[in-house]
């Protein structure tokens, strides 16, 4: 059984051969299971990691439904300590995100604000102590993605395997995928509203 909407989750683990003890980022990880991209890597082949996610009541249900993972309530952003607007949707709140970068579709109906916390990607990860290798960055943030790509220490960290979100954003996304590739990457598929990046070392 997998859990991620496109079978992300089933594509990481045929990328790896089925590999145990992975280490994973999920940003924008909703309640840890409904969609996730981790939760059948943690739970059935023992891969650990850091999980994101604002929202107060799925931040919640995160951190009761990921009992083994770092979980953070932050907005992943590329500076820390700065407070942000966060647009939540009423409608389906995992269409959500920083106000002033959410994607132009997410943001129509009816939505409440709320101020958020950041932390930078280096933050994060200095802070979860995670190995300068990591298997699988899942990065579903309904807009910030370039911003947050743009803010990591590529040099220092290296991500096996990318899923990040494009909802077909240009020219965001034509630039996420210039950054990646202009850093040791490469594409490797479309994926519905993702695309996907694996780096050469792999």
């Amino acid at each position: 059984m997998n859990y991620s909407q496109i079978g992300q989750d089933l594509e990481v683990l045929k990328f790896y051969n089925n590999k145990t003890e992975g280490f994973f980022v999920e940003i924008g990880a909703s309640d840890g299971i409904e969609l996730s991209n981790t939760y059948l890597l943690e739970t059935q082949y023992n891969w650990k990691g850091v999980c994101v996610e604002p929202i107060p009541k799925r931040f919640e249900l995160l951190c009761k439904n990921r009992p083994n993972s770092l979980c953070y309530d932050h907005a992943v952003y590329s500076t820390s300590n700065t407070p942000v607007i966060f647009d939540i949707c009423t409608s389906y709140d995992l269409l959500s995100g920083i106000s002033d970068k959410i994607d132009c579709h997410n943001i129509a109906g009816n939505k409440t604000q709320i101020t958020v916390n950041t932390i930078s990607f280096n933050d994060l990860l200095e802070k979860s102590n995670a190995p300068s290798f990591i298997d699988y960055l899942s990065l579903d943030t309904e807009g910030s993605e370039l911003d947050i790509l743009r803010s990591v220490d590529l040099q220092k960290y290296t991500f096996g395997l990318i899923d990040v979100e494009h909802n077909f954003v240009e020219p965001k996304r034509s630039q996420i995928r210039d950054l990646l590739t202009s850093n040791g990457y490469e594409y490797i598929r479309e994926n519905h509203f993702d695309d996907c990046y694996k780096h050469k070392s792999v």
